[in-house]
């Protein structure tokens, strides 16, 4: 008798710790590793879209924006709640959360607000609303119909540094400590608006590789790591992608022997990017000779990437360099992407067979450059222009906001092919098996708020530190342990 008890029991203990391992669990300190290496927490004005892209991941950590867009380029509510513009779209106006505050506690007022969007933003005029209202009022001197994407963007995150430099924002972790290119320690933020993290603590490392993230998830040292794209194809239930957010191309170099246009329109010409596709990216990419993810326009069929070696041929014949042979172009590429030399190597090959000469090398003066880049919004007409500098091309000639116009200001910015697009990725990520409500969004952002980390044996049993399946501010209203120290 006295066996049964103990071992109903240990069952229903059992039962318990399994009840409670699969709900949202506060504590825990969340690793991950990152391969870029950034020196401040600040975003350069000269930094490429890739650095500004990994730079905005850490930034949303601890910082919050007006609003947010979604992939079908719909705002929603962050420090706004809500919003509206007049018929010119130069004045709007947005009604602000109620009582948020900095993590150094002082409040995220109108007042606040205004002074820093000011700083980013002096061409426009930004004023805050009467003491007793939680209002902000932004004019703008010409129509601004992308101003809720512009709001969007990270270099907008409502932001602020104290006297060391150290960022303060209202997100839901604080910073608590930064080795400028080692690593990153944020804490969760107790009093967060949209409910504390469910982890008491991230920590960053960066400079990591590819290969070493996969190898420390694989050991089990991290918790969430980078991932190359094509590693989704294989059946790992903890990889993630994003849609196609990234752009792979070719950009010519301002002091490229490639001057003449036909020259280069015959580099294009002379590209298969199917067996790079299906090959060397395992099928994760979408070949394209658009600027834009198909996604973001519905167009890009309208840029052929059928390539045409014959025409490639003859285009080089009419130009100015018709062998190349004692001038090779240089092609360079990102040593840090495993892939990139390969895909260089197979362009080079397919530049060859069409007659032009292409040397792939990281130590001679570059003609051409392989390069990826992140767009930073999934709005098209920001994220053309956004690109565009990034790329070492013109600032696109938008009259609106219509698909027809969007066509025409890509088509000019690719006329005389100074950049070539070879291919559309997805952003990947990887999560251990510890991590629980891993949910990058369709744009790869990370949403680490929301993750919690599984129990240990013993946490499984104390049942007053795990919550419901329940939203983070829902949550806001549970028992939750004490802050780290």
């Amino acid at each position: 008798m006295r066996r049964i008890v103990f071992l109903s029991i240990a069952l229903i203990s059992l039962a318990c710790a399994a009840r409670a391992a699969t709900r949202p669990h506060y504590g825990g300190t969340l690793r991950v590793a990152m391969q870029s290496a950034p020196m401040s927490l600040e975003v350069p004005a000269a930094s490429s879209p890739t650095d500004y892209w990994n730079l905005s991941r850490l930034l949303s950590l601890f910082a919050d924006p007006l609003v947010t867009i979604d992939p079908a380029g719909h705002a929603h509510p962050a420090l706004a709640l809500a919003w509206q513009s007049d018929s010119t779209a130069r004045h709007w106006q947005f009604t602000l959360q109620h009582g948020v505050k900095f993590h150094d506690g002082s409040p995220a007022s109108p007042a606040t607000i205004a002074q820093i969007l000011t700083t980013l933003h002096p061409d426009w005029n930004i004023r805050p609303g009467t003491s007793a209202s939680d209002s902000l009022t932004i004019d703008t001197e010409n129509p601004a119909p992308d101003l809720l994407a512009e709001l969007a963007l990270p270099r907008n995150l409502i932001l602020k540094r104290n006297a060391a430099g150290v960022p303060i924002g209202t997100g839901p972790f604080r910073v608590t400590s930064l080795q400028t290119g080692q690593s990153l320690k944020l804490a969760a933020n107790e009093e967060s608006w949209s409910g504390r993290p469910f982890v008491d603590a991230i920590e960053i490392e960066f400079g990591k590789s590819l290969r070493d993230q996969a190898v420390a998830l694989e050991l089990g040292r991290t918790d969430i790591i980078e991932a190359p794209p094509q590693s989704a194809t294989a059946s790992s239930r903890s990889t993630t992608t994003s849609l196609p957010v990234e752009l792979m191309a070719l950009v010519f170099s301002p002091n490229s022997k490639a001057q003449d246009v036909r020259l280069r329109q015959a580099i294009a010409l002379s590209i298969d990017r199917k067996p790079i596709q299906s090959v060397l990216l395992k099928g994760a990419a979408e070949p394209t000779a658009a600027l834009l993810p198909n996604w973001m326009t519905g167009y890009t069929a309208a840029f052929s990437t059928q390539p045409n070696v014959p025409r490639a041929k003859t285009l080089l014949a009419e130009s100015r360099s018709p062998t190349l042979t004692l001038a090779p172009l240089t092609l360079s590429y990102d040593p840090r992407d495993p892939q990139s030399q390969l895909i260089a190597e197979r362009i080079a090959l397919n530049a060859r067979e069409a007659g032009i000469a292409i040397s792939v090398s990281l130590s001679a003066a570059e003609d051409l450059r392989l390069v990826r880049i992140a767009l930073p919004t999934p709005d098209p007409a920001l994220a053309l222009s956004e690109a565009a500098p990034h790329l070492a091309l013109a600032a696109p000639l938008l009259r609106s906001n219509s698909v027809e116009d969007l066509y025409q200001a890509e088509h000019a910015l690719l006329d005389d092919y100074k950049v070539i697009p070879l291919f559309h990725l997805p952003i990947a990520s990887a999560a251990s098996p510890r991590v629980h409500n891993w949910q990058p969004d369709q744009l790869g952002r990370w949403n680490l708020a929301d993750v919690w980390l599984e129990p240990s044996r013993t946490e499984g049993s104390q049942l007053t530190t795990t919550l419901p399946q329940a939203s983070r501010l829902e949550a806001r209203q549970q028992p939750r342990p004490e802050a780290p120290q």
